[in-house]
């Protein structure tokens, strides 16, 4: 497949070292609220690196680039308070709900999901919060979030192996749309719900936005076969 051949292309620059995917994670990790699809590159330097040793040392090198980025996002929040949006204050204020709970489980959470992990991040360099504990704790839920991305990576390539590399946009697509929902759903609404009404209401918060991106991509899909 020459188009999947192409990204593979792409990659090689990045196998030289483990500089490459430090690299990547640092910069996308270091730009307040945006999200990049820096985890699709990481997925895809799993084919590139096939050992254990290698997968491991690749999973070590985003984790930290990751974790580094998240620093300048804190010390972002910290010489730049004045300078803070209304959404931001907003998040502000969700930070201090949070505050009341386990924060550093909290800052594990963020950093393990593929969430917008920022609107908790920069309210903690407003607050001085231990930079050494938030460090380590962004830096082990990166550990696990890279984790995972090797391991889909791993696992696409064994499954391409045995059915063929025509198998791989179907992967390509599934990921996009889960990224979509991951970037489409209000996570602050969700943890609101968790820390003033419990488990329950925060599923039932998690349902309701899951319904409401349903109904977003239910919509655009008959806009599109109205034009058709």
């Amino acid at each position: 497949m020459e188009t999947f051949g192409d990204i593979l292309e792409l990659l090689k620059p990045l196998e030289a070292s483990f500089l490459g995917p430090f690299i990547i994670s640092l910069v996308c990790n270091s730009i307040p609220f945006v999200s990049l699809p820096y985890l699709l590159v990481i997925i895809g330097l799993a084919f590139k690196y096939v050992t254990l040793q290698d997968r491991i040392l690749l999973v070590l090198s985003s984790a930290l680039g990751a974790a580094l980025g998240k620093v300048l996002i804190y010390f972002i929040g910290k010489g730049f308070s004045k300078l803070l949006s209304q959404r931001s204050r907003r998040n502000l204020e969700l930070f201090n709900k949070i505050a009341k709970k386990s924060l550093t489980l909290a800052i594990f959470v963020f950093a393990a999901l593929p969430l917008p992990d920022d609107v908790l991040y920069l309210p903690l360099g407003l607050t001085g919060f231990s930079l050494i504990i938030y460090f380590f704790s962004v830096f082990l839920g990166k550990l696990f979030l890279k984790s995972i991305a090797v391991f889909y990576g791993s696992l696409l390539t064994s499954l391409s192996e045995e059915l063929g590399y025509q198998t791989i946009p179907i992967f390509v697509v599934f990921s996009l749309v889960l990224s979509y929902y991951i970037i489409s759903i209000d996570w602050s609404k969700i943890v609101e719900a968790h820390v003033e009404k419990g488990l329950k209401a925060s599923v039932r918060c998690f349902m309701l936005e899951l319904g409401l991106v349903n109904k977003k991509i239910l919509e655009s899909f008959k806009k599109l076969i109205a034009r058709i």
